[in-house]
């Protein structure tokens, strides 16, 4: 555009230049015509040099012919091959554009009657003058334009910047979001044009929180209608196993056992996992959870366990409250252990954590076990993922539910080297928000 601009205005006042310097050529033809004077003999008397002095020449460099001849060719003054321009109808000034011993030359011819003689006066003048206006207007309209155009690009970018603010306020609000979270995004302050897309990803938004909530239920019910037959199973085949003591029906009847109570395990795990899902409930059930409290009853609660197993479990605890649902964060918590006590060896040692670091909640689970290599610590948070150290009586859902329970605290899963060199350390850390949530309030 500017420089479209900037040839415009070239074009706009080349014209005007021109016809001024044309105006002033005229002036000189007329000045020299009022030197030319009759004798009563016939000659003409013309009182001016071949080539004329300043102020006929505005620069040096710029050269200056004149010639007064007649119709028929004769020259009386001036330059004789000077050419001389072809009269206008009805009009007595003509102008061209013409080349004259290597020079470029703006002509003039003007004729004129004196002493009863027709006479054609001839002006010719280099363009330096023209040249040197056209560059300076050129110049000055480049400068202007160039201005202009900086100021209508950071005008247009400032109205832009104001048009986008409500439009980068949404995209902050999009990228802000947990990726859990599916509630409307907020449509207050909201441009009318981008109100209709709001709208359509808040549909989009409600539609897989539906779907999300129907796989959630499916899950829980499936799991909830396989754990009652798996009971019921379980006692008839522990009733068999006493009938058939001492028979080899009886090693069968183990292995089948065996195979109902994973399957039971698995149906818990997965009942757990649908009700630790973010979407499952909502952060207006947070309530302020202490987390030296929920460590003493899992230790509590895995005690047992630990103990048949030969490990020692125990716990070491600073003062901690974050804002949650104590059940997923028992749940959470218990996974932990349970995952540690099926990796770690007899007489191996797991001690549970809980703090608060640089402002922010923790909660820990230490073991001394076969650990977890760095390549395969994010594969396992992963639904259905054994690694390679896992047992047969895993289901792999252990972690993926402690994943999921952490996102929907806003919390970090992750896994370390355990703090003694082996085994592994597995830490949710809490928003430094969670803290301030699970803070008291003064006389409470």
């Amino acid at each position: 555009m500017l420089v479209i601009g900037v040839v415009v205005d070239h074009h706009s006042i080349v014209t005007p230049i021109y016809a001024s310097f044309d105006r002033s050529l005229s002036r000189a033809v007329l000045a020299i015509a009022a030197q030319i004077h009759r004798q009563p003999g016939g000659q003409f008397d013309i009182m001016l040099p071949d080539h004329p002095p300043p102020p006929l020449r505005a620069l040096p460099q710029e050269r200056f012919f004149y010639r007064v001849s007649n119709e028929q060719g004769s020259t009386y003054a001036g330059s004789e091959d000077l050419p001389i321009v072809p009269a206008e109808q009805n009009d007595e000034f003509a102008y061209a554009d013409a080349t004259y011993q290597g020079l470029r030359l703006r002509l003039l011819s003007y004729r004129v009657v004196e002493g009863g003689e027709p006479l054609v006066i001839t002006v010719g003048e280099t363009p330096h003058r023209r040249d040197q206006a056209v560059q300076r207007m050129d110049l000055s309209f480049g400068v202007n334009d160039s201005i202009q155009m900086l100021l209508v690009f950071g005008i247009a970018l400032l109205g832009i910047s104001v048009a986008l603010r409500p439009l980068q306020r949404l995209r902050d609000q999009i990228a802000d979001r947990p990726s859990h979270n599916l509630t409307p995004l907020p449509t207050d302050n909201v441009p009318g044009e981008v109100l209709p897309l709001v709208e359509s990803l808040n549909a989009l938004l409600a539609t897989v929180r539906d779907s999300a909530l129907s796989q959630q239920h499916f899950l829980a019910n499936a799991a909830h209608q396989l754990r009652t037959p798996l009971t019921g199973v379980k006692a008839q085949l522990e009733v068999l196993a006493r009938d058939t003591a001492g028979t080899p029906l009886h090693e069968r009847i183990a292995l089948l056992h065996g195979g109902i109570d994973r399957l039971a395990h698995t149906a818990n795990q997965l009942l757990a996992l649908a009700r630790a899902e973010p979407s499952a409930h909502g952060s207006s059930r947070f309530l302020p959870v202490d987390l030296p409290k929920l460590i003493t009853q899992v230790v509590s609660a895995s005690l047992d366990r630990a103990l048949a197993h030969d490990i020692d479990l125990g716990a070491d605890c600073q003062p901690a409250r974050v804002a949650g649902v104590f059940w997923v964060l028992h749940e959470l918590l218990l996974n932990l252990v349970d995952n540690a006590i099926r990796h770690t060896p007899a007489g191996g040692h797991i001690t549970l954590r809980c703090g608060v670091e640089g402002g922010r909640p923790f909660l820990e689970v230490d073991d001394t076990g076969s650990g977890i290599a760095p390549a395969e610590r994010e594969k396992v948070k992963e639904r259905f993922y054994r690694g390679a150290n896992s047992d047969g009586d895993s289901c792999g859902l252990g972690l993926a539910i402690v994943e999921e329970s952490a996102r929907a605290h806003g919390a970090s899963f992750s896994i370390l080297d355990g703090r003694c060199g082996r085994g592994a350390r597995m830490r949710i850390d809490f928003p430094a928000r969670a803290a301030d949530a699970g803070r008291p309030t003064p006389g409470s």
